[in-house]
């Protein structure tokens, strides 16, 4: 009988894998960052006070970003969607809640990119890697984000922004 407990503790041990367990240092899919300047100075960072991120779905319904939190700062880090070609997020610039009903200024921007899946480990499944193709602002009456300059392309890290937009 201790043998037989013995082999099984032993079989369980090796057929354990370094992979069963999906460290949080490894990378998974990175969120494109997105860093806000001066529209007057293009080098200066600039805070957009009560920034808020919404992500749109196929019909334009708001989609919440989990979380996202109502912020002033000046660097956004916004999910892409993995499984389409491009993603549709409504940015609230002053977003506040008064008597129920949602204050602030909210421009629509549109990114373009193609995916590319990779096989990480058994544990971590695949990540993404996306490649902009095309970032766009939806003009409206009252723009807070007047134009956008792509910094780099590839979406592969978390540790540099990625497009710029001026306000």
């Amino acid at each position: 009988m201790k043998k037989i407990l013995f082999l099984y503790i032993l079989t369980s041990l090796v057929s354990c894998e370094p992979d069963d367990i999906c460290s949080e240092n490894t990378q998974t899919t990175p969120r494109l960052v997105i860093e806000f300047f001066d529209i007057e100075n293009f080098e200066a960072p600039k805070t957009v006070p009560g920034l808020f991120a919404v992500g749109l779905d196929d019909l334009g319904n708001e989609v919440t970003i989990l979380g996202e939190v109502v912020n002033s700062r000046s660097i956004i880090e916004l999910p892409l969607n993995g499984s389409e070609n491009q993603t549709q997020f409504k940015l609230y610039s002053n977003y506040d809640i008064i008597d129920n009903e949602v204050e602030g200024n909210p421009d629509v921007i549109t990114i373009a990119y193609e995916t590319e899946s990779f096989y990480v480990s058994r544990a971590c499944g695949y990540k993404n890697n996306y490649s902009i193709q095309g970032f766009s602002i939806e003009q409206d009456i009252d723009l807070w984000m007047i134009s956008t300059e792509i910094t780099i392309n590839e979406v592969t890290n978390e540790n540099e922004s990625h497009v710029k937009i001026f306000h």
